[in-house]
């Protein structure tokens, strides 16, 4: 009877631990198959283009870029072999703000998921204009979202708060590297050894100057007939755009007080490029009155017509002129680079 009994207890005993080895051994096999994806490679970034010793050309002060941030989008379906922009979502948790005081060139590091594919976009600003670890802050004066949901690169947008009050903006793509051999924007960490990207504005700039402004005049208010408000970064398509029919107070950037018979207007804005070109205007103001005058330019190929200006990402234009001349047209300068201070355009 114990013998059977012990037989019995001795059959169940080596059921049970079957049964466990097996579970044991299941999860084991799902650990190793996980493996590959929970990996994490630390892949190094260099970024270039903070060039803090040289000057703008829109006004005659250092670079305002202190900050960059480094924002990872990961594939979302790695069966689907093209790489689409729609299949590809940010990966936060791998994002890095980091300082960049008084830098040419800056390295770093990415913790990034080693079989994965991304593609990392970077965006340089100042630390008084954005904070990626606080986004909620009220001085923030862009945020980064997207146009619907949900966030992915062929929707993500930068929206400033005030289409005419812009702070600048740099903006860069990386290239992956196998030592020498460019893989390209898009990569898999295992299959790479380092990344760079090097920052150029994606802010236009606007630079006007009145010269012999009677006495009269007390004031001068530098207003838009449109401007763009958000933007996708890589394409720099216009996402969201102040119209024409909005009021004027969303399209004004600074009123100026005359000071030895002169003013002038220094602005960043985001790219109108042609689709969204806009007229600008000055309101004149004399003693309760005020005059509004479209500000007229020449045309030029791929900057003006019919007084309506093109503003492209890195470019400025220049707007000079003597007051007399405010009914008759201005004379129009164009810069293709805001990195030097060489005009390259027209006189």
């Amino acid at each position: 009877m114990n013998n059977n009994i012990c037989f019995k207890y001795a059959k169940w005993q080596c059921l049970l631990w079957s049964i466990a080895i097996l579970m044991l051994s299941g999860c084991s096999q799902n650990e190793i198959a996980e493996e590959p994806d929970r990996q994490i490679i630390s892949v190094p970034v260099e970024i270039t283009g903070l060039q803090t010793n040289k000057e703008k050309s829109i006004e005659t002060q250092p670079y305002t870029v202190n900050r960059v941030l480094l924002l990872p989008f990961k594939k979302i379906d790695e069966g689907i072999s093209a790489n689409n922009e729609s299949n590809f979502a940010p990966d936060y948790t791998a994002a890095r703000q980091v300082n960049v005081n008084a830098l040419t060139s800056y390295m770093t590091m990415l913790n990034l998921s080693a079989n994965s594919t991304y593609k990392i976009l970077v965006i340089g600003y100042n630390q008084n204009d954005y904070n990626f670890n606080d986004q909620s802050n009220v001085n923030n004066k862009f945020s980064l979202g997207s146009v619907s949901n949900p966030t992915l690169l062929n929707n993500i947008q930068l929206l400033t708060k005030s289409a005419a009050s812009v702070p600048e903006f740099f903006i860069a793509t990386c290239q992956s590297y196998n030592n020498t051999n460019v893989i390209g924007e898009y990569f898999k960490p295992s299959q790479i050894k380092t990344l760079k990207g090097n920052l150029t504005r994606l802010v236009s700039g606007l630079n006007i100057e009145i010269t012999n402004i009677p006495t009269y005049i007390t004031s001068i208010t530098l207003v838009a007939e449109k401007l763009v408000k958000g933007i996708q970064p890589v394409s720099t398509i216009a996402t969201v755009v102040q119209s024409a029919s909005d009021a004027d107070n969303l399209k004004t950037f600074s009123t100026q007080i005359p000071a030895s018979a002169k003013v002038s207007f220094n602005h960043y804005l985001l790219p109108t490029l042609d689709l969204n070109k806009t007229k600008l205007y000055l309101d004149v103001k004399y003693g309760i009155f005020t005059e509004r005058y479209i500000i007229k330019v020449p045309d030029t190929d791929g900057v003006s017509s019919g007084n309506s200006i093109t503003f492209s990402p890195n470019h400025v234009v220049k707007i000079s002129g003597n007051y007399s001349n405010i009914n008759i047209g201005f004379v129009l300068s164009y810069s293709i680079n805001l990195d030097d201070d060489n005009w390259d355009g027209i006189q």
